[in-house]
This record gives structure tokens, C-alpha cells and sequence, in this order.
């Protein structure tokens, strides 16, 4: 038995999963905070898709963030605590229904704590993940969100309050359906797994 062939099994098989029951109108989380230009490429080019999900650093993180569930579990008895939550909401827009989904790290009573791990604490919290907790926020209705940072430096959270309004994610469907801006973050190309066929691609 490998270890290895288990974790990258598990990773390819969860990534086939995820890709292969995403409906038409169905938009992620994470595809409205990053290059809405991902949103198709992961439709046309899933091999694509399953080898970003096999990285390294994509394993790592989701290992910190099932430890980090799970001692969360052991610390917090008797709260009203749930890990890996699915949530959805549906919004109209522009005569067409979506649905908008993702899966929440924890729920502690009314409160969201999003899971991050980085290399480094510099300039967190970053940009993408406050705009990703403020979109669980208006899904779920939860008052209060944390980002919780686990890095080589140091471990921090920030306390985002402020859900995203119809109008905002509204613009945000919009950007996924007409494909920009493209990138969102001039820091995205040097980390996407369809940057040697995208023509945005920035240097």
C-alpha cells in the first residue's frame, strides 16, 4: 500500500466527482472570485481541471483543512459546530436562474470560519478570500465570518461581518458569463493550470 497512490487517488477521484455533477446553471464559489475565463475552461478542458487538483499545494491545504476540522470538533464540545457544509441560494438575473453554490470549511453556531493555509502572512488577508467569505455570508445568512490563516510565520484571523448584496454577486454571475475581466488578478496567470492555452494570459 502507497500513501502517495491513496492521496492522489482521493484527490483525482473527488476532482471527477466535483466536475462531473456541476450542472449547466450552477456556478461555484470559487468561480466567482477568480479569472471568470477558469469558469470555462474548466467545462471544456476537465483533464485540465484534475490536474490542478493533484498539486502539491492543493494537497497540502486540504490536508491543514481537514486536521484544522477536526481538532475544531474536539475543541469547541458542546457548540453547535458542522464541518464541510453544503450550501446553495438561487438568484434571477437578467430573466435566468443560477444557482450558487459551495461548502463552507465550519459553521460554529452563526458564525463561518473559512480555513486558509499560505507559504507566507504577507498582505493577508488577501482580497480573494475576504471577497469568498462575504459571498458565504449571503448564502448562508451567518452574521459573522472568520479567515483563519495558517502559515509559516504565524497564525492569524480576521473577522469579516459585511455579506455580499444581490447587486454584488449579480456583477459577479455577469463577469463569469461574459468572460471578464480576464484575469481578475494580475497574479492569477502564474498559478492557473490553463494559462498555456488562455490568450489573456499575462506575463
Amino acid at each position: 500500500m502507497s500513501f502517495v497512490d491513496l492521496l492522489y487517488r482521493w484527490r483525482i477521484n473527488e476532482s471527477k466527482e466535483r466536475i462531473e455533477r456541476k450542472q449547466d446553471n450552477e456556478i461555484y464559489v470559487t468561480d466567482l472570485i477568480y479569472c471568470p475565463l477558469k469558469y470555462r475552461y474548466q467545462k471544456m478542458y476537465k483533464e485540465l481541471s484534475i490536474v490542478a487538483s493533484v498539486s502539491p499545494t492543493t494537497i497540502m491545504g486540504e490536508l491543514i483543512h481537514i486536521g484544522m476540522e477536526k481538532l475544531a470538533s474536539d475543541l469547541l464540545k458542546g457548540k453547535n459546530i458542522m464541518s464541510e457544509v453544503e450550501v446553495e441560494r438561487k438568484i434571477n438575473i437578467d430573466g435566468k436562474e443560477y444557482v450558487i453554490k459551495g461548502r463552507a470549511d465550519l459553521i460554529v453556531d452563526n458564525n463561518i470560519i473559512e480555513i486558509k493555509s499560505s507559504r507566507s502572512d504577507t498582505n493577508i488577508p488577501h482580497e480573494h478570500h475576504i471577497l469568498q467569505l462575504r459571498i458565504y455570508l449571503w448564502l448562508t445568512g451567518c452574521k459573522r465570518g472568520l479567515l483563519l490563516y495558517i502559515t509559516s510565520n504565524r497564525i492569524a484571523e480576521y473577522e469579516i461581518i459585511e455579506p455580499l448584496s444581490d447587486g454584488e454577486i449579480s456583477d459577479l454571475v455577469r463577469s463569469i458569463t461574459s468572460g471578464e475581466p480576464a484575469p481578475r488578478y494580475q497574479w492569477e496567470c502564474s498559478y492557473c493550470s490553463y494559462a498555456l492555452i488562455c490568450p489573456k494570459k499575462r506575463t
